[in-house]
């Protein structure tokens, strides 16, 4: 199930422009994603779970998140949304082939036929992409996917919720690296990398590819976790290649570092703010279920 790649990896995109939000003057702001409440004993910090894409009817979010980011010294996120310096160096060196190689001769020529015409369905630019290996035309077709049904990277929740932190005078902090998050893709080989790209062209050419995208949106936009269950097993009961990577590579082997992370930001500081993407926080190997075996005081507010 690549289409949930952008629940639990995080491309980093230049901050958009002031969003115009609905006018919730006269209304309930409603509940997004997930939000905990976590302590231990000394320090209090919020634990927030962001989708890596936006759309302009995200915003605002509901009191207690703004609330807790308005009082936030420091917001922990997965990547900075401003190092892109750091993103573009780790890409080169692992999304992008040797000056000469092209994908159309890497790949099996029926892989190739297809991806071609993938990159003219989203309207991308083959030339401009042929140094794209297989993983990083696989994410570049995603998340064009995502945008082409509305939902814009350069809005994502990560964007929005740096920008309230350093509005303030706040501090933005790493969980991760680009370098660690793209070395992952890294330890694919050329067989595999080829696998992962034909998962994602079989599942942007599913005839149920809308519902299922705007469902998985869906889950974020109401908080419904019963819906973030189902994504995680959806993507348990797939069997492809890309969905066992997504969910053992991109999940589970990062869970314990981002619940390190975020743990030790508690020690060292009250009314931080730390947020990653909502499928971490989902099942029972998730960031909250690690960080209440480390003895921490862990409530989902909803």
């Amino acid at each position: 199930m690549t289409l949930a790649l952008l629940f639990c990896f995080y491309l980093p995109q230049a901050s958009a422009a002031p969003i115009s939000a609905p006018d919730t003057a006269n209304q309930t702001v409603p509940n997004r994603g997930a939000l905990y409440r976590v302590s231990d004993g000394r320090h209090t910090m919020h634990l927030f779970g962001t989708i890596h894409v936006g759309a302009p009817d995200f915003y605002p979010l509901e009191p207690r998140i703004t609330r807790a980011l308005a009082a936030a010294p420091t917001l922990a996120l997965e990547l900075d949304p401003q190092n892109a310096g750091a993103l573009q160096a780790a890409v080169q060196r692992h999304g992008i082939y040797p000056d000469g190689q092209r994908f159309e001769q890497q790949l099996d020529p029926a892989l190739a036929q297809r991806t071609l015409a993938a990159l003219r369905r989203y309207q991308l630019p083959a030339e401009r992409l042929q140094n794209f290996r297989p993983w990083m035309l696989a994410t570049a077709l995603t998340v064009q996917e995502y945008a082409s049904s509305g939902y814009r990277p350069e809005l994502a929740v990560d964007n929005h919720l740096a920008d309230a932190v350093r509005g303030h005078g706040g501090k933005i902090i790493e969980l991760e690296s680009a370098e660690r998050q793209m070395a992952i893709f890294s330890r694919l080989n050329a067989a595999q990398q080829a696998q992962f790209l034909g998962d994602t062209l079989d599942e942007l050419d599913d005839a149920d590819l809308k519902r299922k995208l705007d469902e998985l949106v869906g889950a974020w936009r109401h908080a419904d976790s019963n819906g973030f269950d189902q994504a995680l097993k959806e993507m348990d009961d797939d069997k492809s290649f890309a969905s066992r990577f997504a969910r053992h590579a991109l999940l589970d082997e990062r869970n314990p570092g981002l619940a390190d992370g975020i743990a030790a930001l508690l020690a060292k500081q009250d009314k931080a703010v730390a947020a990653i993407g909502i499928l971490h926080l989902v099942g029972p190997g998730s960031v909250p279920a690690l960080l209440k075996k480390k003895g921490l005081r862990v409530e989902q507010i909803y």
